[in-house]
């Protein structure tokens, strides 16, 4: 089940985010998390005075390495994330404040490579990532590192500002929003191989082997009765023999014993 995003996420967006008369994110000048995630600061003290017609979005998108948008994550994976402010009315230039927390208000993953106009800041403790300029395209990316297997749903808070950079806290307008991505399940697991037992008949052995190495036969005793060398995929055929009659040990010993193993098997070849 996703992540039950907290609706903290205010009508405004704080006036001492003079982040577009400073120009640097309200992080940095304030050392103040305004994103509207658990435990943020309320954000209407001083609200910039909207305009009025403003129209403002603010979107968040995570994008795997291929470039899909994704609602969910896989664990240890790298994530470009955008997030994006657009107001069609006031937009001379756009700001933002965003975090990526698990539900108790904790950390979830990083964030890293900054994209243009984009900055890294620390809240007491909690990673934030803003803008470090206004931006004329409203459009600002990172990387994400999602968190370790079994950390849960990821919940993304943003806060957009759109500014008209009149240098006051009238005639702006904002909009803040949060999605969240589920924990997915790595598929990415060792192929198991599959060794299929050398099969016996009256004419001998045949056996197709997985790795190279050699296939040595054995009487109950002990005595080796064949020794072939094994090329990977190459079929084996022993022809039966007196001595190659009966209850017979079957060992293959690859030369990669580092991942491989010695598997030994019990055979009767008919009379």
């Amino acid at each position: 089940m996703k992540l039950q995003i907290t609706t903290l996420l205010c009508a405004t967006f704080i006036a001492s985010f003079t982040l577009m008369s400073h120009h640097n994110g309200v992080a940095e000048e304030q050392n103040k998390d305004r994103t509207g995630a658990p435990g943020s600061s309320q954000p209407c003290t001083h609200c910039h005075t909207p305009v009025s017609g403003a129209n403002t979005t603010s979107t968040i998108t995570v994008y795997d390495g291929n470039g899909i948008a994704v609602s969910e994550y896989i664990p240890g994976t790298d994530y470009s994330v955008e997030f994006t402010v657009n107001d069609p009315v006031v937009g001379v230039a756009y700001g933002f404040q965003a975090t990526a927390v698990h539900s108790d208000g904790s950390n979830a993953g990083s964030f890293s490579n900054p994209g243009t106009n984009v900055q890294l800041e620390d809240v007491n403790g909690r990673h934030i990532v803003e803008q470090s300029d206004p931006h004329p395209s409203g459009v600002f990316t990172v990387t994400w590192s999602a968190p370790a297997t079994g950390s849960g749903d990821v919940a993304f808070y943003m806060a957009g500002l759109a500014a008209n950079l009149a240098y006051g806290n009238g005639g702006d307008s904002h909009q803040a929003t949060a999605m969240s991505l589920t924990e997915g399940i790595n598929e990415s697991v060792n192929e198991i191989e599959v060794i299929h037992q050398p099969i016996a008949s009256v004419d001998g052995i045949s056996w197709t082997p997985h790795s190279s190495g050699s296939l040595n036969i054995y009487t109950l005793d002990g005595k080796i009765c064949n020794f072939t060398v094994c090329l990977t995929g190459n079929n084996v055929f022993i022809p039966s023999s007196n001595e190659l009659r009966g209850l017979q040990l079957v060992q293959f010993i690859p030369d990669d014993l580092v991942t491989k193993s010695v598997i030994t098997w019990k055979v009767v070849i008919p009379n």
